[in-house]
């Protein structure tokens, strides 16, 4: 899970940017639908896990998006 965790935070600032913080949430980082459309993207493509991209952009904050991950395997 570790793996997945790490790669969330790369996916994170890929998208966002090397600045994103990471406790901030993703729109308030400058994402917006596109970005929340690459996101749920890569992220299929890192775990399989399919996210709608509204979830993503209701996120507050990266371990709350991981958390939706891990939920969504279960």
């Amino acid at each position: 899970m570790r793996e997945s965790t790490e790669g969330l935070t790369g996916l994170w600032t890929e998208i966002l940017g090397a600045d994103a913080d990471a406790d901030a949430g993703f729109i308030a980082n400058g994402g917006d639908s596109l970005k929340a459309v690459l996101l749920a993207d890569r992220i299929f493509t890192l775990t399989g896990q399919e996210l709608d991209f509204l979830e993503i952009l209701d996120t507050p904050d990266l371990a709350t998006l991981a958390r939706a991950v891990r939920g969504s395997r279960d």
